[in-house]
């Protein structure tokens, strides 16, 4: 697969009202949706364009779906943001808190001897060990979301085949649609 090439998840819809949960006023997908939709997104490992196909064995509310799905985009943005500033904010809070208990045991240390025995070297290295573990493992991460969101929002087309025999409505019609997403 060439990073130009789009990526297309195919949805099989049986029944339309599967499709969105029956909790929420709006158009908001399902939950097994969205686990689904996520899963095959996070599996593309290449720099490609997203599209969904969707095929339904009954025709459809098309624009309800893409309402649904903008509206999920909208909520994994949101999501993502809070995650992100939290990882950020507890990243510069671990530096900060370890590397004043570090400071401050190197230079009590000469002063008070029990202090090289106490907690506080150990509560420093350990802070500065997550904080650490935070920019080799999690910030990738983050910026693979980051990827992913952008990609999604961007460069998504969402479009339908029908049975010929069931519906009129062409695939023609539906290729170019893009996914527009509030922001």
């Amino acid at each position: 697969m060439s990073h130009t090439e789009q990526m297309n998840i195919r949805l099989v819809v049986d029944d339309e009202q599967e499709l969105y949960t029956s909790f929420s006023p709006e158009d908001e997908l399902d939950g097994s949706v969205k686990a689904y939709l996520r899963s095959k997104i996070t599996a593309n490992k290449y720099n490609s364009n997203l599209r969904l196909t969707v095929i339904p064995r009954k025709p459809m509310d098309e624009e309800k779906f893409r309402r649904a799905v903008s509206y999920w985009i909208k909520d994994e943005k949101e999501s993502f943001s809070i995650e992100e500033k939290s990882t950020v904010r507890m990243l510069i809070g671990l530096l900060i808190f370890g590397s004043i208990m570090i400071l401050a045991c190197l230079s009590l240390q000469k002063t008070i001897d029990v202090l090289q025995y106490s907690l506080m070297p150990i509560l420093g290295s350990l802070s500065l060990s997550r904080a650490a573990s935070i920019l080799i493992i999690d910030m990738p991460t983050i910026r693979a979301k980051r990827w992913i969101l952008g990609s999604m929002e961007k460069h998504n087309v969402i479009t339908f085949e029908y049975d010929q025999d069931n519906n009129s409505t062409s695939v023609e019609e539906n290729q170019n649609k893009d996914i527009q997403v509030d922001a």
